[in-house]
């Protein structure tokens, strides 16, 4: 008999297969991202950040096991690090990512993955990533104007890109049926 917190081979290759996909998309979106950065310099360079938190909101609409958050966020990561010059820095970044999506989730008992859950999965994710750039890029010393633009953009793109975009691209694959047959449980609840 199967519980929610065991996995089954078929999620563990999807789950593997979509980072990678992400890891990829990723090094394309760090591509885009470098056009806007002149958006940087009044805050408005979050407004794309969503895009780099969707291991951690389409994976886990895909899969619904606990830990598919966290280990989705971070294993694409980690595929972007090999791939753009982010290096090991992604991989702490799509840890804390992972985590603000798991939380959701988990404060869900695992079992809502409905627009909602993703957009608020979303957004948390994104100011826990916003957090750790706070420190790490000094924001300190920055305008108060422009740290409340960042954090507004920041929620806007977690809402928007992480949730749902997410969740369209979600329901898109599972309205294929190419998942019927590895993910039954997504089916019912999509």
């Amino acid at each position: 008999m199967s519980s929610k917190y065991s996995w089954r081979l078929s999620e563990v290759v999807i789950l593997l297969v979509l980072a990678v996909a992400l890891g990829v998309l990723w090094w394309g979106w760090t591509l885009f991202t470098t056009l806007t950065a002149p958006l940087n310099s009044i805050g408005l360079g979050y407004l794309f950040n969503g895009v780099w938190l969707m291991g951690g909101t389409l994976i886990p609409f895909l899969i619904r096991r606990p830990g598919a958050a966290f280990i989705g966020e971070t294993a694409a990561a980690l595929i972007e690090a090999f791939i753009t010059q982010w290096g090991i820095t992604a991989v702490i970044w799509g840890a804390v990512q992972g985590i603000g999506c798991e939380i959701v989730f988990a404060a869900t008992g695992y079992r809502r993955y409905n627009l909602w859950t993703l957009i608020l999965a979303g957004v948390l994710s994104d100011l826990f990533s916003y957090g750790l750039d706070f420190f790490y890029s000094h924001y300190a010393g920055l305008a108060e104007w422009v740290i409340a633009v960042q954090i507004a953009s920041a929620v806007v793109s977690g809402v928007l890109l992480a949730g749902v975009l997410s969740y369209v691209v979600g329901r898109g694959i599972i309205r294929t049926g190419a998942l019927r047959t590895l993910l039954p449980g997504s089916q019912s609840q999509a």
